[in-house]
């Protein structure tokens, strides 16, 4: 593909301010809507209005940052936030104070302040190059009385040979200003949208920090449960084991038809503590999921709920074994929620991939049609059983399984139902 000449160059420069310009009455408009806002929002009654003007400006904000990084061919991604539902006052304050309001703001009194003066820069010197250019020319088309007027009267060639070198200097001052300006102008824009660099590494660095903690405490939740059941389950029953065993030894040194009924016992116990050791292992990673894929071991896990199940697994894709795995915990969890606490008549689960730019996402839905009222506990304990409503350990452990991974619980659950479960888990943790 044959590069743009340098005319194409400067008329696509041109263009860029000119288009800012024009999205210079938006902005106008956006800051003098939020400096309306601000008297109510000092009243307390207009933060409900907050989140809404919040939402418009970043979505001009990330409109002017397409823009600023298709005409300077850079790759920044910009996330939309999503602003809807209800906020409480402590977290419409932590809205107005969060970077990316900060951000949105900043922009905002740029391209007002500076947006219609380089679109004025932009029309004012390529016109006046036009006008003076072939204009100075027709002086002579004028009556002496009323002489062509532009920057002085032009009453001779010589006036009209000065108009003609001024408007070459404009059409000089437009070659060389105008890109220079665009330029500026572009990455001053990306400079104030694109989070800092310093501040991305911050917030990166917090999230690891914290997806580890959680994928230490989910380790150390599951190493207390697998040492549960096995000191519970299989290790008991293998001591009666050794218990039957050691007492039929002794049954028989006296009288061997004595010894059959604690030999079949210790049979039975061993079977009891192998079954044991085969269903410990299968909460480590189910073999299933190598066999059937997730979407096969999600089936399985529906059609053993009391709860009548549907399942859609359309769009799912494979994805890493250690996510699967959770994916597979995460489900068992939550039918087993419902099943105890929801009183639903129905269960809806979801299984689908999404590919959202930062990468493919693992997404769980969940969704009943019982009494609602499930709720996260953050503070119970990796021991402790659920409560009554479904708000204890089950819903936590499946928050931290989730956050282990970098990825989230989003939880719906009203008074009533229904209940809405949604776990997001990157695949590319």
């Amino acid at each position: 593909m044959r590069p743009p000449s340098r005319a194409g160059t400067r008329t696509r420069d041109v263009s860029f301010l000119v288009r800012e310009g024009g999205y210079w009455l938006v902005s106008l408009a956006v800051l003098l809507a939020g400096i309306a806002l601000l008297p109510f929002v000092a009243l307390g009654v207009g933060l409900y209005a907050v989140p809404g003007f919040l939402e418009i400006l970043n979505r001009l904000a990330g409109r002017a940052q397409t823009r600023s990084a298709a005409f300077s061919s850079a790759v920044i991604p910009f996330d939309p936030r999503r602003l809807s539902g209800r906020y409480s006052f402590t977290e419409l304050a932590a809205l107005l104070s969060a970077p990316e309001t900060k951000r949105d703001l900043s922009w905002l009194l740029f391209h007002c302040a500076f947006a219609v003066l380089a679109a004025a820069l932009a029309l004012a010197l390529p016109f006046g190059a036009v006008l003076y250019v072939a204009a100075a020319p027709l002086w002579q088309l004028f009556p002496p009385d009323a002489p062509l007027e532009l920057t002085i009267f032009v009453r001779s060639w010589s006036d009209a040979v000065l108009m003609v070198l001024l408007g070459l200097g404009y059409a000089a001052g437009a070659w060389v200003l105008l890109p220079w300006l665009a330029r500026r102008f572009s990455a001053a824009t990306l400079a104030i949208l694109s989070p800092r660099r310093y501040a991305d590494l911050a917030r990166r660095i917090s999230d690891l920090s914290a997806a580890r903690a959680s994928a230490l405490a989910a380790h150390a939740a599951e190493l207390r449960r697998i040492e549960r059941e096995l000191h519970d389950g299989a290790q008991n029953r293998l001591v009666g084991v050794v218990m039957m065993l050691g007492l039929a030894q002794r049954a028989a040194e006296t009288d061997p038809a004595a010894a059959v009924p604690f030999i079949g016992r210790a049979q039975d116990a061993a079977t009891e503590a192998l079954a044991g050791l085969r269903a410990a292992v299968h909460d480590i990673y189910p073999p299933i999921l190598d066999e059937l894929g997730l979407g096969g071991a999600a089936s399985a896990l529906t059609s053993r709920s009391p709860i009548p199940c549907t399942l859609d697994v359309d769009g799912l894709l494979r994805a890493p074994a250690a996510v699967e795995s959770a994916a597979y915990f995460v489900l068992a969890e939550a039918l087993t929620n419902a099943a105890k606490h929801s009183s639903a008549s129905r269960i809806d689960v979801l299984l689908r991939t999404e590919s959202p730019p930062k990468g493919d996402v693992l997404v769980i839905l969940v969704n009943d049609d019982g009494r609602g009222g499930a709720k996260v506990d953050p503070t119970a304990g990796a021991q402790a059983g659920a409560d009554a409503n479904g708000s204890g350990t089950g819903l936590a452990g499946i928050a931290r399984r989730a956050a282990a991974f970098g990825g989230r619980l989003v939880l719906n659950s009203p008074d009533g139902g229904p209940t809405n479960l949604r776990v997001e888990l990157p695949c590319a943790f």
